[in-house]
């Protein structure tokens, strides 16, 4: 592996260690009831996120998806991985459009506030087994 292709690993690993701490932050602020900085830094998160995903995970997936790599099991990983992950990111762009008047809410916007961080967290433990799967 490339010193280059390192780089972008460990940088990409430290990414989604801030992230889940962002993540965390959120959280106190919510509970402190300071919503407008909750919804900033979640947005600054999820963008971040979503770009890491395209320049990061995205090519990586490729190459573990391919025809003929072997072990199916983990391939099953690395997709139930990328679900819950876009799970993620259709929960926020619902809640989004649910505070901004959008959309009509069809789930208690708190349950899916609940729901989009529990599935990140399990994303991000998949994501880190992953990791250490491919690289140690």
């Amino acid at each position: 592996m490339s010193l280059v292709y390192q780089s972008i690993v460990a940088m990409n690993l430290v990414l989604q260690l801030v992230l889940v701490a962002a993540l965390g932050f959120a959280v106190f602020l919510a509970k402190r009831r300071s919503f407008q900085r909750h919804c900033l830094v979640l947005r600054l998160a999820v963008v971040a996120q979503i770009v890491s995903i395209i320049a990061m995970m995205s090519p990586s997936m490729v190459r573990i998806l391919e025809p003929g790599q072997p072990n199916a099991l983990f391939r099953a990983e690395v997709l139930l991985h990328h679900g819950l992950g876009l799970a993620v990111i259709l929960l926020w762009i619902y809640i989004n459009l649910v505070f901004l008047g959008k959309l009509k809410a069809r789930i208690a916007t708190r349950r899916a506030m609940q729901a989009a961080a529990g599935i990140w967290v399990v994303s991000f433990i998949l994501g880190l087994h992953i990791y250490l799967r491919l690289y140690y």
